[in-house]
């Protein structure tokens, strides 16, 4: 993901066959596939696609912008605007989080809502971009400081938590996974921390953690011999790798330091890795440096046109070593390396003028397309030049609010992407939705009041003929499953709330398109029953 300043795979067998091609593209020798055993084989199971924050497709994307189909949270910007990027699972479900709090699996087909679940804040809650793992389950971070690793519920739509840590601070980062299971995220604390994932009968818990000088946004890469590398704001790059026996402090590799920090050097954006044993990392300085991952040397550099916070997007690598990357100066730019009076030095050998800031990270298809959104709503397709160094548009689509999430392709070449407008969209040339859904299926935002107080209400439901499921939170972080029947637009329902104290709610609603109101009443954990009313909107 790449969140306001952060913002983010392949079957084995695919993926070793394209390396091959990619290699020899590049006159090297391939390099095995990054670690791909902690993560699902997919066609997108994590920020920047794979271990290596490539940002690579191995399928083409749509050529023109038809609508497959859209999905609302109901809100826009801090209560429901989209700043993660979108995964795709094995099943082809497509998650994200929205800063209301709430992480969705939808339908590829039709974007309705597969499963949910609920975090405990409902502003500005998830930055974090999902990973899916080898056995399905989806790992993030979120505002409320924990994070999740959930899974596919057995019934009804609730996610299912596997585990969690409580981290203690929020987190703008997405994570990564070592090949030993180990997650690694980075937070709000300034602090990269590795995860490790129960094992034998003993809950998660954080393995070590690594004290930086700046805040975290930039997302890890995981090397195919297990070295973290990641950027922080104190406008270094840091190398590391996992404790040596005996010790719990991991060992560093090497640091690179642009020179400055802050809005004039920290580095906001992920690093990427390629065959060749390159580090591909943008800092605010407006500089794009190119490193050997083994030492930390820089090999060379490409100057953008701003200085101030001046690169927000994260690289995408290309087979034959063309680096894609859209920076604050508002252009699409392809970099190769060059030659210059005192060595190598980068060049754009083409580039496509968008013209305002960019904040997400391209997406490349193995046609040279390449899939970008800016500040100004737009999502744009750039295909390479035919002759000189202008890129050609070949579809652009507006959305209603600014892109930070960036665009995905999934295994049919749809292209997914989200907005701070609150919704997901997906293309693609030829197919449509085709939803399933009862038309109480949704997001819905209200209030609860009891003898407690009135507390803000979120609700996730999912109409299947009658019958309604669903997920809910309470402004308390209280969260649980809701389940309903309707006759005609009078409904019943139980609703539990998962906590130190189960708690189950049952009542009546009246139910139409437009708002849901009704009463309810619930035991407590002392026996003793309290009443209330609730109302929902859309």
């Amino acid at each position: 993901m790449h969140s306001r300043g952060t913002r983010v795979t392949l079957g084995l067998t695919a993926l070793l066959a394209v390396g091959v091609a990619w290699a020899v593209l590049a006159q090297t020798a391939p390099v095995p596939p990054p670690a791909l055993a902690p993560l699902a084989e997919s066609h997108w199971p994590k920020y920047r696609h794979d271990l290596w924050n490539t940002g690579r497709s191995a399928v083409n994307g749509p050529r023109t912008g038809a609508l497959k189909w859209t999905y609302s949270t109901g809100r826009t910007e801090q209560q429901g605007g989209i700043e993660t990027d979108p995964v795709i699972g094995p099943d082809g479900t497509v998650y994200l989080g929205a800063n209301n709090g709430i992480l969705y699996g939808l339908d590829p087909e039709s974007g309705e809502v597969r499963w949910a679940f609920p975090t405990g804040f409902d502003t500005f809650a998830i930055y974090s971009t999902p990973a899916i793992l080898r056995d399905g389950t989806v790992v993030f971070g979120a505002k409320d400081g924990r994070v999740y690793a959930v899974r596919p519920p057995t019934a009804g739509i609730l996610g299912e938590v596997r585990w969690s840590v409580d981290v203690g601070t929020g987190m703008q980062t997405s994570p990564a996974a070592g090949a030993d299971g180990t997650i690694y995220i980075g937070a709000d604390d300034w602090r990269l921390y590795a995860i490790a994932p129960p094992q034998q009968g003993s809950p998660a818990r954080i393995k070590w953690h690594f004290q930086t000088g700046g805040d975290l946004i930039s997302s890890p890469a995981v090397g195919a011999d297990g070295t973290v590398y990641f950027g922080s704001m104190d406008g270094k790059v840091y190398a590391l790798t996992e404790p040596a026996a005996g010790q719990r402090e991991p060992l560093v590799r090497w640091t690179f330091a642009s020179g400055s920090q802050g809005k004039t050097g920290g580095f906001e954006n992920a690093p990427a890795l390629d065959e060749t044993g390159r580090l591909v990392i943008g800092g605010n300085d407006g500089i794009v440096y190119v490193l050997n991952a083994a030492t930390g040397e820089r090999l060379w550099t490409f100057k953008t046109q701003f200085t101030e916070y001046a690169i927000f997007s994260s690289a995408a690598l290309g087979p034959d070593g063309t680096i894609y990357l859209g920076p604050k100066d508002g252009h699409l730019y392809a970099l190769r390396e060059g030659r210059g009076l005192f060595g190598a030095r980068g060049r754009a050998v083409w580039r496509y003028r968008i013209g305002t800031t960019i904040e997400t990270s391209p997406a490349l298809a193995p046609d040279g397309t390449v899939y970008l959104g800016a500040d100004n709503g737009r999502i744009y397709a750039i295909a390479p030049p035919v002759s000189g160094e202008e890129g050609q548009l070949l579809w652009e689509f507006r959305t209603r609010g600014t892109l930070i999430s960036s665009p995905v392709i999934g295994p049919d070449g749809s292209l997914y992407s989200g907005s701070m407008d609150g919704k997901v969209y997906a293309f693609h040339d030829s197919k449509r939705g085709r939803p399933s859904q009862g038309p109480l299926s949704g997001t819905w935002y209200g209030t609860v009041t009891s003898g407690a107080g009135e507390e803000r209400l979120t609700l996730v439901l999912v109409q299947r003929g009658s019958v309604l499921d669903g997920v809910l939170r309470l402004q308390s972080t209280l969260a649980g499953g809701f389940r309903g029947a309707l006759e005609g637009e009078r409904l019943r329902y139980t609703a539990s709330l998962l906590g130190d104290c189960r708690a189950e709610y049952r009542g009546e609603a009246s139910a139409t398109a437009r708002e849901i109101r009704g009463t309810f009443a619930v035991r407590d954990c002392q026996n003793r029953t309290h009443q209330g009313t609730f109302r929902v909107t859309r």
